[in-house]
């Protein structure tokens, strides 16, 4: 007796169903798997990154502090040589002159260069001078602009790291359906699953491949 085709179908089909599911569980947790490292690793930069911005930040605040300091130094010796200078205290102006720090000198001999006894164009003080520097001043505001661009590398790895923990919610829920298909051996409805499982895999792999690799 010919044995009937449809046991034969159905048979083959359950086969490529299996077949299709082992693979699809296969993928799915490798890809899993690379989106959890990839997750980790940008989450490891971002706490990294966010040590060097605190860290930048307090060197910042140092570097200000000092800079007040200096300038607190500039602005009181050049007041008290100011006061020697027009008392005619030659010896007491000299005093002062002396003691200025390094980094007032050339500010303080441009702006007398510039006769401002006699001249009334001449700038105010020497700390309007081109010539004026204040190299802390200068250090805390490079630490500021490192510290606010790692500050945007920070968010930009909080971004990424979400964005392969957001992925494997797809493809944990392609396992789930892939997992749950076993439990209908026939009809549709694990057909279903399957294809549900493919979609979301598919997803998931497309996610992957748009997302930076750490």
């Amino acid at each position: 007796m010919t044995a009937s085709p449809a046991p034969n179908a159905a048979a083959s089909r359950r086969k490529w169903i299996e077949i299709a599911a082992a693979i699809i569980l296969a993928i799915a947790s490798l890809i899993t798997a690379w989106s959890t490292y990839q997750a980790s690793q940008w989450s490891r930069q971002q706490s990294a990154m966010a040590a060097q911005v605190t860290a930048l930040l307090l060197e910042s605040t140092r570097l200000t502090t000092l800079s007040s300091q200096d300038a607190l130094v500039d602005v009181v010796t050049f007041t008290s040589w100011l006061d020697a200078f027009t008392t005619d205290n030659a010896e007491l102006a000299d005093f002062y002159r002396n003691r200025f720090r390094d980094e007032f000198k050339p500010a303080f001999e441009a702006w007398v260069i510039t006769q401002p006894r006699v001249n009334p164009d001449a700038p105010a003080s020497p700390f309007v001078m081109p010539e004026y520097d204040n190299s802390d001043a200068d250090a805390a505001l490079a630490a500021q602009e490192l510290a606010a661009e790692r500050q945007t590398q920070v968010r930009a790895a909080a971004e990424n790291a979400g964005h392969y923990i957001r992925n494997t919610i797809f493809l944990a829920s392609a396992l789930f359906f892939v997992g749950t298909s076993r439990m209908f051996p026939e009809g549709k409805l694990r057909l279903s699953l399957v294809i549900m499982a493919l979609a979301l895999l598919l997803f998931g792999a497309l996610n992957i491949l748009s997302g930076p690799v750490s």
